[in-house]
């Protein structure tokens, strides 16, 4: 197969393929050839080596995916830029458009056409070449040659047939050169054309260049559109015969027949598949030296070339025909003048025999060199499409899952091609895959899903046993989240107590608080205590000593003195005992006072431990919280994995 890139540029390609392909394979139902269109990703494309340009396929693709090119756009560019060109006109032509025809011709006329001729006038060239070269050769069982897509066929598929093919010149090429030789017109010629493949036969190296431009029917009228209709009407230049019958089917025959008489037997063959069908068979004759008939007429569309692929499918109707019927019925003296001005000798009267005919057909041309007129094939075209082996085709058949004839034989035609083994000599050739076969897809889809089925069934199997560890699974998640749920109802009443311990202790620590300061009150009242105390001591010795003088002086004054004396005894015996309790609560004060020290360091000890307790047990309360968070995210994600083991 072709490098992708070089199948996808279409520049120079006559038919080709667009984005619009959906791959259908409509195209390659109606190609002629077995090579001529490339299945690739899931488009056909058009291999341009083999393409005979017969456009069938522009027919039948109802997407629009096939289109073509022709040389309209130049045309119409190397007019307006005021080149010379002259005009040759297929018959066909006045025959689809009667009403308008001459208008165009005008307005063609009116943008600078130097000549318009009716290329009815080569055909009648050609009528006359075939029956001058038959003559003065002997020549019998030969092939018209009027359609290129014919040529391009026996050129390309058939190149053993080149020697059975007429040798004279086409009817637009016989104007051709009547034009350059003969009327000495140097213009480049454009041809009006119902036919996309007739640029192949401009761009044959045999032919001289003589015509330039293929402009075909259809994109004509596109391009001028309704611009022609006020255009002064014009007459093609030239008058001609029974030219005009060539675009129908049998045109050639009836014109044979006119000059030869019917005992001659001409084969009329039309359309795609009938043409080239006929055409492999006529060679299998040739090889087995049968009888031929002595001239096989052969168009490539089924209609002749009045509903060529390059005519507007909207033209194609019985008005066509009955205009050509027209045309043919004309008395060529009264619509021109000139060659066949001579009415008793006119080739085309009904009057005169068959041999008489001849004659006259002879003189009008007896100014033409034959040779002129004579061309040649290329045989360098021939393109060799490979056949497989059996063992190579059983190959094919083996991967396209067709082990059995009757497999090999389905016939269906959904690829395109007629037969299993025209689809098989495709693939053989690369220009398809197995994959574009329906029943091989429709094979590997029923073998998959054999396959799939025997999957299910070990599956199924693996399933319950997966099913039953599921549940097992299922369960110990369940465990687990009732455990982690018990552990967070756990956990949080262990927040909750540490919490109130937490402020338990705050209430204790407050309370010593309370009782280092009232220690510390009774110690600086046991310091007051110790001030007075030594006051009252000191009072107390002097009331002492006063009431030692007192004695002194109640003894002195004798009886008088006596109740004194007692007072006296008494005054001393109170300062004692007041000096006795002072220094003994002064002694226990003492005491007390290491002890009431002692108490306050060691209430401060416990304040300071019990603030290091609150510390600790408000970092387990916090670390409890965290836990209980942590907790529950565990919970929940014991709770999803338990769903999702629920959901497989």
């Amino acid at each position: 197969m072709k490098d992708k890139n070089a199948l996808l540029d279409t520049k120079g390609m006559l038919v080709y393929t667009n984005e619009n392909c959906t791959g259908c394979n409509k195209c390659v139902r109606v190609c002629p050839t077995l090579v001529s269109n490339i299945a690739l990703d899931g488009k056909i494309l058009v291999n341009r080596d083999s393409c005979i340009a017969c456009g069938a396929c522009l027919e039948a693709c109802g997407h629009e995916a096939r289109a073509y090119h022709d040389d309209t756009e130049p045309f119409f560019a190397d007019l307006k830029a005021g080149k010379k060109i002259s005009v040759i006109v297929a018959p066909a032509f006045l025959a689809n458009y009667p009403k308008e025809y001459k208008r165009v011709f005008g307005y063609l006329k009116s943008l600078g056409v130097n000549h318009i001729y009716s290329v009815s006038f080569g055909a009648d060239i050609t009528t006359w070449g075939y029956l001058k070269y038959i003559t003065e050769n002997h020549f019998t069982g030969g092939i018209s040659q009027p359609c290129p897509a014919v040529v391009e066929y026996v050129e390309k598929y058939i190149p053993e047939l080149i020697p059975r093919m007429m040798p004279v010149q086409s009817p637009m090429m016989c104007m051709a050169i009547y034009v350059k030789k003969y009327l000495k017109i140097h213009d480049d010629l454009a041809f009006i054309s119902p036919c996309v493949a007739k640029k192949a036969e401009i761009m044959d190296k045999h032919n001289h260049g003589y015509v330039k431009y293929n402009v075909t029917f259809y994109k004509l009228m596109q391009h001028i559109g309704r611009d022609y209709t006020n255009s002064p009407e014009y007459a093609d230049e030239l008058e001609y015969g029974l030219g005009s019958l060539y675009p129908m089917p049998g045109g050639l025959r009836e014109n044979v027949e006119h000059f030869l008489g019917k005992g001659q037997v001409v084969r009329q063959v039309e359309g795609e598949k009938e043409a080239y069908r006929y055409l492999d068979e006529y060679i299998s004759r040739v090889k087995k030296k049968a009888e031929l008939p002595f001239l096989v007429d052969v168009l490539n569309c089924s209609k002749g070339c009045i509903y060529g692929p390059a005519t507007d499918p909207a033209k194609h109707t019985d008005d066509v025909l009955l205009t050509l019927s027209k045309l043919r019925n004309m008395d060529p003296q009264k619509e021109h003048g000139g060659l066949f001005r001579r009415k008793q000798k006119s080739p085309w009267t009904e009057k005169s025999t068959p041999k008489e005919r001849l004659a006259n057909l002879m003189e009008a041309f007896q100014g033409l060199e034959l040779s002129d007129f004579i061309r040649t094939y290329d045989t360098a075209k021939a393109i060799k499409v490979k056949q497989p082996s059996d063992s190579e085709l059983q190959t094919i058949y083996e991967s396209m899952l067709k082990s059995t004839p009757q497999k090999q034989n389905i016939n269906c035609s959904a690829c395109g091609y007629d037969t299993c083994k025209d689809m098989a000599c495709a693939i053989f050739n690369k220009v398809n895959a197995k994959e574009n076969c329906i029943h091989y897809v429709k094979e590997l889809a029923e073998n998959e899903s054999v396959a799939l089925e025997r999957i299910n069934q070990e599956q199924n199997s693996e399933h319950e046993q997966r099913m039953y560890k599921i549940d097992a699974i299922r369960g110990q998640f369940t465990t687990l989240s009732d455990a982690v749920a018990e552990l967070n109802d756990a956990n949080e009443a262990s927040a909750n107590e540490a919490t109130d311990l937490a402020g338990k202790l705050n209430d204790i620590s407050q309370f010593c608080h309370s009782l280092e300061d009232s220690l510390a009150s009774i110690l600086n009242f046991i310091d007051i205590y110790k001030s007075t105390s030594e006051s009252i001591v000191n009072i107390a010795n002097k009331t002492n000593l006063l009431s030692l003088n007192a004695s002194i002086e109640a003894a002195r004054a004798g009886e008088q003195g006596r109740g004194f004396a007692v007072v006296a005894e008494q005054i001393r015996s109170l300062s004692a005992s007041i000096k006795t309790l002072i220094v003994k609560d002064n002694q226990q004060a003492e005491e007390t006072i290491p002890v009431v020290d002692e108490g306050v360091h060691a209430i401060r000890d416990l304040i300071e431990n019990i603030n290091h307790m609150s510390d600790r047990i408000a970092t387990i309360a916090a670390n409890s919280e965290e836990i209980a968070a942590q907790t529950a995210n565990v919970q929940v994600m014991a709770d999803e994995l338990r769903d999702d083991v629920e959901q497989i």
